[in-house]
């Protein structure tokens, strides 16, 4: 391997794995029953899910 390829890689992967440790420290910070469109959706409360599921 040449060294711009040696350096190109090391740059890809460095963007790649950054992007998926950011990702999740997102996702810790941000947990997705409390984020998005229907995170705070009263029908989706841990009580009415357990109703839910009884029926």
């Amino acid at each position: 391997m040449t060294g711009a390829a040696i350096v190109m890689m090391t740059l890809f992967m460095l963007v790649i794995w950054g992007g998926l440790a950011l990702s999740i420290i997102h996702l810790q910070k941000h947990p997705d029953e409390t984020s998005g469109h229907l995170g705070d959706h009263p029908d989706l409360s841990n009580e009415a899910l357990q109703k839910m599921e009884r029926h």
